[in-house]
């Protein structure tokens, strides 16, 4: 867990001719508390991963029951009729966090944009007035990488090792909860902003055994109710402190899920109401009415506003949500609501969708463009926009109104050139059932509703199903199958980068290299653009002894002017493995000035470092990548590989044992622990 107001060291390398200058930043200014004359002077933020509002039961029949989600509802305000910006995580919390659409904070999908560091976030806002930040998240699409922890003094986003060793994909609410009210038991007696992430409803649906049992064909609902019984103990701990009457409650979900519902499965593809409304609750003692009912067309941007209305503090004028609470309304029925998926199109060659809502129409516009009477059709089964022609016009020419409105190209520039996704994060994304993650990465034009051409996503709904099989049979190891599949869907569909991808993946793990490899080459010229592209041959010419070859392959990306920041860490990598140690040292350094958080980064110099024989420098790389992720396995072994080398398993056993104090869970370390003690046992 790392501390701003603590002193947590911001590290700043400088090497001239290999030798390594540490500094720590102080940042304790930051931490000055100022008295408040509000009575709410604290706020409690919590975001459910994907649940849908009609799984919710104060909004109406719901397969599960929600008791203490109806008692938020019942001490405060519901609001009716709330969306999601974006059926997908990171891009849904940036808008949360910061009050922007995802064409002005920049993040437009899961896995390969970052969140700009000139954005300013609910966190940052409410520290600069003196107040502590915290924030405890469950699944790494919320993490540090995508920018989300800005403003935070702590932001537990570590997720830890499974008992295999591998990195965890997410984390269950309960550890999530633990760790928050530790946290607020120490930090509860002063003003605090404390954001509460739980993931659990969505995909893998794996609830607890007792809510498996209670709901044995319907894993989702079981998830529901195990994450209905957290926000239970999180809110009875809250009461049962003196914070209880000064604090607000926000709560929402940051998006739906399908269901089959219109034949998507989860979520990302469609911008349908069972992905986009979502619940939202508002508590403040004192300021709204127990029961309260807010009939006004809601997003996920208007908590920004609200929560800083609720502080009594000035919204600033760039935030593009609005107050709910506020007494000075907009004109009755001018409200629309906005929304956007691009996961079709970047990562599938498909159309991206945009949606507008305007009283209780709404239009998709798409390469077949729906429109839909809400009030009269509330499961969108009935499209009007050939019968309605002329509402349909207007609705498409407000939409246009609305995405210039909120167009930030700039923002997306800087969002869309932070990082590319690595390996880990796809097959993260992918285990999550996001079955892209890659991105044609292209510097943002002018049209705010770019990307609509190609097939609907709707219509593609089949290939997806394809693709999706083709990813289990290669799971399964069945990879023959696998390639006679996505062959088909490469036939079908042959401007989907995501397609031939899998297709040379599937060549690859069924022992095929030279195969592969020519479908990867064929990938990266017909998609010059597509990250993962490189990413994948890049990784199989270094198995196959070809580092140098993979660093060409970098160079080329890189010289197109795109800027992914990870393509330093990247190039690192390879000339590592190339026997250029000296050079990834080089280039890591400038790199960990303008990024001191980045674990891998500090890792990758530590592996340098120790190749070139500076063990205590080294070390020192490899403990700040582990003061920043205290389970990153690579540094942890190589760290205790080091001390042990150089006479010092006291020092290592004692590392270990403080980075288990900060994972009591983690399996993979006490593992580690178990085994230097063992060892230290079986030498004395």
């Amino acid at each position: 867990m790392n501390s701003w107001c603590d002193g947590r060291r911001h590290a700043i390398v400088s090497i001239a001719i290999l030798s390594v200058a540490w500094v720590a930043l102080s940042a304790s200014s930051a931490c000055r508390m100022m008295e408040r004359a509000e009575t709410l002077d604290s706020v409690l933020l919590i975001t459910l991963d994907t649940l849908r509002a009609d799984h919710v039961s104060c909004y109406g029949p719901s397969p599960v029951a929600t008791p203490h989600l109806d008692a938020l509802a019942r001490r405060g305000a519901r609001i009716l009729k709330a969306w999601s910006p974006a059926p997908l995580t990171t891009p849904a919390h940036a808008t949360i966090l910061t009050g922007l659409y995802p064409s002005a904070h920049g993040v437009r999908t899961n896995g390969s944009f970052r969140l700009p560091d000139e954005a300013s976030t609910l966190a940052e806002m409410l520290r600069s007035s003196g107040i502590r930040t915290a924030g405890f998240v469950a699944s790494f699409t919320t993490s540090s990488l995508f920018g989300l922890d800005q403003g935070f003094d702590v932001f537990d986003d570590d997720l830890g090792n499974s008992p295999g060793g591998s990195r965890r994909l997410h984390r269950p609410g309960n550890e999530v909860v633990d760790r928050a009210l530790a946290w607020l038991a120490a930090n509860g007696s002063e003003p605090f902003f404390l954001w509460v992430h739980l993931f659990d409803p969505h995909t893998p649906y794996s609830p607890p055994p007792e809510y498996a049992r209670r709901f044995p064909k319907d894993p989702y609902s079981g998830e529901i109710a195990f994450t209905d019984a957290q926000v239970g103990r999180l809110i009875e701990v809250l009461e049962n402190t003196r914070a209880a009457s000064r604090t607000a409650i926000v709560l929402l979900a940051d998006h739906g899920e399908g269901l089959e519902t219109h034949g998507e499965k989860e979520h990302g593809l469609l911008l349908y109401e069972e992905t986009l409304h979502v619940p939202f609750l508002v508590v403040a003692p004192g300021r709204i009415p127990p029961g309260t009912e807010i009939e006004e067309l809601a997003s996920a941007a208007d908590v920004v506003p609200t929560v800083l209305g609720l502080l009594g503090l000035p919204a600033p004028s760039r935030v593009q949500g609005r107050d709910l609470l506020s007494s000075s309304k907009p004109e009755s029925g001018r409200r629309r609501l906005y929304a956007e998926t691009l996961y079709p199109h970047e990562d599938f060659g498909w159309s991206a969708l945009y949606a507008i809502r305007e009283r209780d129409f709404k239009y998709i516009e798409s390469p077949s463009p729906e429109l839909f009477d809400l009030a009269a059709d509330p499961q969108e089964r009935r499209n009007l926009h050939l019968s309605q022609n002329e509402l349909g016009r207007k609705m498409a020419a407000a939409l246009r109104e609305e995405a210039r409105r909120f167009f930030d190209r700039e923002s997306l520039t800087q969002a869309a050139t932070a990082a590319g996704p690595d390996e880990e994060t796809v097959e993260r994304l992918e285990a999550l059932g996001y079955l892209g993650a890659g991105g044609n990465r292209e510097v943002p034009g002018t049209d705010p509703l770019g990307g609509v051409r190609g097939r609907s996503p709707l219509e593609a709904l089949m290939d997806y199903g394809r693709m999706n099989r083709a990813q289990e049979l290669m799971k399964a190891e069945k990879h023959d199958e696998a390639i006679r599949l996505l062959e088909q869907v490469s036939l079908s569909d042959p401007n989907n980068p995501q397609a031939l991808l899998k297709l040379a993946q599937a060549h690859d793990r069924a022992g095929e290299a030279d195969r592969a490899e020519a479908r990867f080459h064929e990938l990266v010229q017909r998609h010059p653009t597509f990250y993962l592209g490189y990413r994948y041959l890049s990784d199989l010419l270094e198995r196959n002894g070809r580092p140098r070859e993979a660093r060409d392959l970098w160079l080329l990306l890189k010289g197109m002017g795109l800027h992914y920041v990870d393509i330093e860490l990247r190039l690192a990598q390879v000339e590592i493995a190339s026997g250029m140690a000296d050079e990834a040292a080089r280039r890591l350094v400038p790199h960990l000035q303008v990024h001191p958080q980045d674990a891998e980064g500090w890792g990758q110099l530590g592996r340098a470092l120790s190749l070139l024989g500076k063990g205590d420098e080294a070390l020192r790389a490899f403990r700040y990548s582990l003061d920043i992720r205290p389970t990153d396995r690579q540094s942890v072994e190589a760290a205790v590989a080091l001390l042990e080398s150089s006479g010092r398993r006291d020092e290592a056993f004692r590392l270990v044992e403080k980075l288990l104090s900060r994972a009591p869970r983690d399996p993979f370390l006490r593992v580690m622990l178990e085994t230097l003690r063992a060892k230290s046992a079986k030498s004395g």
